[in-house]
């Protein structure tokens, strides 16, 4: 939770009911799964995920349809097609 909000510098944030909501999900659609823990101490108590297979391709669809909404946006708005 504290790395999403470090890597988007805290435009975004997640509640910890969010983030396993979505990641239940997301194993049950089998997009993650969770991976071998290494931690030692306090950290044992930290989870690890990973992308699947699925995950990968899911997420590549997911990228092409986001850049094409936007090459689409960027049309309508009148931006010209060599800054595209």
């Amino acid at each position: 939770m504290q790395d999403v909000a470090r890597q988007s510098n805290g435009r975004y944030k997640l509640g910890p009911g969010t983030l396993y909501d979505n990641l239940q999900k997301l194993m049950k659609e089998r997009i993650v799964e969770e991976t071998e823990n290494f931690s030692t101490g306090a950290e044992s108590r930290r989870r690890y995920y990973r992308l699947t297979k699925l995950g990968r391709a899911v997420l590549s669809t997911e990228i092409a349809r986001l850049e094409e909404a936007i090459r689409e946006a960027k049309l309508h708005l009148g931006f010209q097609r060599s800054a595209l």
